[in-house]
């Protein structure tokens, strides 16, 4: 099951990127019913172990959509999100992507919602 989703989330990954370093993000995977019984972060952990034998290390955004994407092939009801610093250490201010699952931040132990302003949802 996992496996399935991680693939599925590796075709979306390679679908939106355009090849110039951006994005081209015109439909997002739908939340599939049927949401498993396990734990999200057991979930995360489990796709992430599937990213790095299949795509290798991601960089924060890529990482974001790769599981944003995952996540939802399995049921969960997985949001994507693109924030900026709202103080940065030093100009211009920078960005980073995570993932939340019914409200909470599964994709990072930074603390997104207090250093950066959501600039984007999907």
């Amino acid at each position: 099951m996992v496996r399935a989703a991680a693939m599925e989330a590796r075709e979306f990954l390679e679908s939106v990127r355009d090849g110039v370093g951006s994005y081209r993000i015109e439909w997002w995977p739908q939340v599939i019913p049927g949401r498993p019984e396990r734990r999200v972060d057991d979930v995360v952990a489990s796709l992430r172990v599937e990213q790095r034998n299949s795509v290798g290390f991601l960089d924060p955004v890529e990482d974001a959509l790769y599981v944003t994407a995952g996540l939802r092939g399995l049921g969960f009801p997985a949001s994507f999100h693109l924030g900026r610093e709202t103080v940065p250490a030093m100009p211009p201010a920078g960005f980073y992507a995570w993932v939340e699952c019914d409200g909470e931040v599964v994709s990072t132990s930074l603390p997104v919602k207090e250093t950066y302003l959501e600039v984007y949802r999907a």
